[in-house]
């Protein structure tokens, strides 16, 4: 009997501490669900705060404007403003002549505008610049591209001279050397010259001219055309052996050409048979063996009488 008691209690036990388990789970899946829910909505309403999306906005037109009312202007459309002067005698100083982007493109707000503003004529100075003895100094272009370095000296005052030469180590566009040199002192309106890069000098194609001393004309011409040459044909005496065939070409056979052009060849010709002079019929001499005193009358003159006075002379022909 107290066995049975004992089994009874035992089981009760075992029972009331399963339910009490399980109750015990059934509230901490509760609480667990009701947590992941309320992650799941501030997960849901977290990117309305912390990733608001990209406003969009359309780029005014401000060419034309002064500098202030540029600027005004972009603001107005959310927009960053970058200024940069040039000298020109198109535009009125401080007058924007130039944007990028243009009126009309799409942007993000708080993205950047520049536009350049007029600087008037070149060589013109600003009321705080028009002292002779001002002095400026050069300033290193070295690495930067040629509309950089055009910018930065125009803005300075100085003039600039841009030359342009083969370069192996500086890139397209890039200023590879200056003059004056960096830290000389200039006067406004000063000259300074950028050197800017064209890059690594492209191989020179060379043409050889063909060999055609010695062949005829016909087959000298015919080579030299078929090589894309032009020909030009003077001839010269020569030998026999030589008549027909070219006797020297100008360039020479062999030499190399940057670009095909004229060559000129020499052609060998029959010397011409030196013929004896020959006395004229009207030369002024008279054979006296020729039939021709026969139509001429002769003058003779007529010894004189033995008296004093000498007679006329008698014209006498045959």
């Amino acid at each position: 009997m107290l066995k049975k008691l004992l089994l009874s209690g035992l089981f009760a036990v075992v029972t009331l501490g399963f339910f009490i388990g399980f109750v015990s789970y059934q509230k901490e899946i509760r609480e667990a669900l009701s947590q992941s829910i309320d992650t799941a909505s501030l997960e849901e309403e977290s990117p309305l705060v912390e990733k608001p999306s990209l406003k969009k906005t359309i780029v005014p037109r401000i060419i034309g404007l002064t500098e202030e009312e540029a600027k005004k202007l972009l603001e107005e459309a959310g927009l960053l403003s970058s200024a940069v002067t040039e000298h020109t005698d198109q535009v009125e100083k401080g007058h924007v002549f130039y944007q990028r982007p243009m009126e009309g493109a799409e942007m993000v707000e708080g993205q950047e505008v520049i536009y350049t503003v007029s600087a008037g004529p070149f060589g013109q100075a600003d009321s705080e610049e028009e002292e002779e003895d001002k002095e400026i100094l050069m300033p290193s272009l070295l690495r930067k591209t040629q509309r950089e370095g055009e910018t930065i000296l125009k803005e300075m005052g100085l003039r600039v001279r841009v030359r342009k030469d083969y370069s192996e180590d500086v890139a397209i566009g890039i200023i590879m050397k200056q003059e004056p040199s960096v830290n000389k002192t200039l006067q406004p309106s000063d000259e300074v010259t950028l050197w800017v890069s064209l890059g690594a000098k492209p191989e020179e194609t060379k043409h050889q001219v063909p060999r055609v001393v010695g062949k005829t004309r016909g087959e000298a011409e015919s080579i030299l055309k078929n090589a894309g040459y032009e020909v030009s044909v003077t001839e010269k005496e020569d030998a026999d052996g030589n008549i027909g065939k070219v006797l020297s070409q100008s360039p020479a056979g062999g030499s190399e050409v940057p670009e095909k052009g004229r060559v000129q060849i020499v052609i060998g010709k029959k010397k011409t048979a030196v013929v004896p002079e020959t006395p004229s019929e009207n030369s002024g001499e008279e054979d006296p063996d020729s039939g021709d005193a026969l139509d001429s009358p002769v003058e003779t003159p007529v010894a004189p009488p033995s008296g004093d006075e000498p007679e006329e002379p008698v014209e006498t022909g045959n």
